[in-house]
Order: structure tokens, then sequence, then C-alpha cells
């Protein structure tokens, strides 16, 4: 295991640019200061190749205790985003983001580099991040009945805007409702979520008609716009506003919560 560690580590070595590079070697010497790391795997445009002006590094940090701690900070002058978790908080990150459509852990873990696993329970956790991705999100209709009047909703009130379809407020509505229209039809295809930064480019490659509308409703005039967002709703949704549905009965308990503090998020 640690001969396969160290390959890892060396191989991503010889690819970062010396800043990077440099960058990863502050990283890795300052973790054990937080907690002694079961397992480090890092990830990102940085590792894959390809970084751009603000790139930063995304470290997944295994650690055996039961807590979980994000820390933003800068190696090298390279900004770096660590993210600290037990082994229940990982799985539990790559089964619930997978499970809503967007799973960013499992995504880090699998297109990741592992450069420490002194046990091989951080492999362990590649190989499961990579097989949840190909099973794609778990939700069910009543779910995506829900992304889909919530999207419903938002080009709804973006379409409100009649008489002031040019005010920064109509703009700022019609965004909100093309990222609710691009999320909403991925989940529908059963894909997940690409990263917002290139979802209309693919949505480009499959449906070049829809991807000429959403581009129209972010950046057209007021009246172009909104016919635009208006004509997209309508191929992606069925409709362009509120529609009938029940969500049926939901028996489950509300999540727990100590007065004074604010709700848990994942």
């Amino acid at each position: 295991m640690q001969e396969r560690t160290q390959r890892s580590w060396g191989a991503l070595g010889e690819t970062l640019q010396p800043r990077h590079r440099q960058a990863l070697v502050e990283l890795l010497a300052w973790v054990p200061q937080i907690v002694a790391p079961a397992g480090v795997v890092v990830s990102g445009s940085i590792v894959r190749g390809n970084p751009g002006p603000s790139s930063d590094l995304d470290v997944v940090v295994l650690h055996d205790g039961a807590w979980r701690r994000r820390v933003q900070r800068r190696f090298n002058g390279v900004p770096a985003e660590l993210f600290f978790n037990s082994h229940a908080w990982l799985l539990h990150a790559i089964h619930s983001e997978a499970d809503a459509g967007r799973p960013v852990t499992a995504h880090m873990l699998a297109t990741g580099v592992l450069v420490a696993d002194p046990r091989g329970a951080m492999a362990d956790l590649q190989r499961l991040a990579s097989e949840r991705l190909q099973r794609g999100p778990g939700l069910d209709e009543q779910a995506l009945t829900r992304k889909r009047y919530a999207a419903a909703t938002l080009v709804e009130d973006a379409l409100d805007f009649i008489a002031e379809p040019d005010v920064a407020d109509a703009a700022q509505a019609r965004a909100l409702a093309v990222e609710a229209l691009v999320a909403y039809l991925s989940l529908q295809q059963g894909q997940f979520l690409p990263r917002p930064k290139e979802r209309l480019a693919l949505l480009s490659q499959a449906d070049a008609v829809l991807a000429a509308l959403l581009r129209q409703a972010l950046t057209g005039s007021g009246e172009q716009a909104s016919d635009a967002l208006r004509a997209a709703a309508d191929r992606i949704l069925g409709v362009s506003g509120f529609f009938e549905w029940d969500s049926g009965i939901d028996p489950s308990p509300p999540p727990s919560w100590t007065p004074g503090t604010a709700p848990q998020q994942d």
C-alpha cells in the first residue's frame, strides 16, 4: 500500500507546475497540524492539468475522528480548499450528494490523485465513489416533480417582469430560471449536474437549439430574453409557470434542530 501511494504522489509531482508542486508539499506538511491523516486525495483542475488563473487545490482528508471541517488556506500563494472528514461523513457525502444530483465529493475522490493512504481506506472510498458515479442520480418521480415545479416557479417569476423586462432584477430572475431549467433537464435525463461553468457549453453539443434559447434568455434584451425563456421552459418543462400537483403525504419527522442555531447543511 505504501509503495502505491508513493507512486501516485511521484507521478503527480512530475506533472504539476513548480509553484503548484511546492504548494502541495507545504499543504501536506501542514495537514498533520490539524489531524493525523488516514488518507489524502488531491483533486481539481490543477491536478487535471488545465488550471485557470484562479484555480485552487481541492483536498479531501480522511481521519479517524468523528468530525468534519472545511479549511480554505493559501500555500505558496496557491489557494486550497481542504475537506477533513471522518469515514462516516465521507460515506454520507458520497451517497447524499449523488442522490441529489450533484456528487461533488464523489467526483473529487474518483477523479483525484491518491497521495497518502497508509491503510488502504481512501482507495476503498475512491472505488465506492466511482461505482456511485456510474449509477447516476437517485431522484424518484416525486423528487423530479418538485424540481420541475421549482423551475417552473422561477420561470413564472422571471416572466412577471412584463412592464420592466430590462431592469436588473428581471435579468437576475431570468438567470435563476435558466439555472433551474438546465439542472432539471440534466436530472430528468438521469444525468448528474455538470459543473456550472460548462453547463450551457455541454448542452450545446446535445441540443444546439435549446442552448441558443437559454443563451438568448441570459444575454438578450428584455422582451427577447423573456420570449426565449418561455420557449425554453416549454421545451424542457412542458409549462412556463404554475401547474397542479400533489406531493403526497410525507410521514418523516423534521430534522433535529437546536434553538438558537442555524439548521445544519450538508
